[in-house]
């Protein structure tokens, strides 16, 4: 026991002095210098994500009529498919002007839409951002047409995918929609 005791002060006693007269304080402070950098990289890092992820989601965000909110929609829910086929453009260049009523050229409404629709991840965040909107300016026989309107969107190339369905599911869920048995 005498033995364990005085190893025991001797390695105290180095300790002591490496603390001291060594570098030891040196060490120690580098060694939380450290970890707390390592912390704030971490936080900086998450702030840096949310505010890239708020910049690409701000074209969307920034919208407020009703009229580019569904093309948006629209144009997120054929891209769930993949690209955008010409069959799809074409289908959406003829809701823009058509149904929607917007004037001037479509290609314009339809890149603008891409644009804002590319910069959210997927689908729920388009519904997310949206649908307040929806809530808001649509009466009861708008949001009949929006939903008969994602069906079209939906429906080309051979019915609707998971994933449309579920965007779908998702923005009648946010608004209190019911959907009629022939639409799904």
């Amino acid at each position: 026991m005498p033995v364990l005791l005085a190893v025991l002060g001797a390695l105290m006693s180095g300790l002591f002095m490496w603390m001291v007269w060594g570098n030891g304080m040196d060490v120690v402070n580098h060694w939380l210098d450290q970890r707390a950098n390592k912390a704030k990289t971490q936080k900086d890092a998450k702030a840096i994500a949310d505010a890239r992820d708020r910049a690409r989601r701000a074209p969307l965000r920034s919208i407020e009529d009703p009229r580019e909110a569904a093309l948006v929609l629209l144009t997120k829910l054929a891209m769930l498919r993949g690209e955008i086929t010409a069959e799809q453009n074409l289908l959406l260049s003829k809701i823009a002007m058509d149904r929607l009523g917007m004037g001037g050229k479509p290609e314009h409404h339809t890149a603008l839409a891409a644009f804002a629709a590319k910069g959210a991840p997927d689908g729920d965040a388009v519904v997310a951002d949206l649908s307040p909107l929806f809530h808001v300016r649509l009466n009861a026989e708008e949001r009949d047409d929006l939903f008969a309107m994602m069906d079209e969107v939906a429906a080309l190339h051979g019915g609707a995918t998971e994933a449309q369905e579920s965007m779908i599911e998702r923005l009648a869920k946010r608004l209190s929609y019911r959907r009629s048995a022939e639409n799904g």
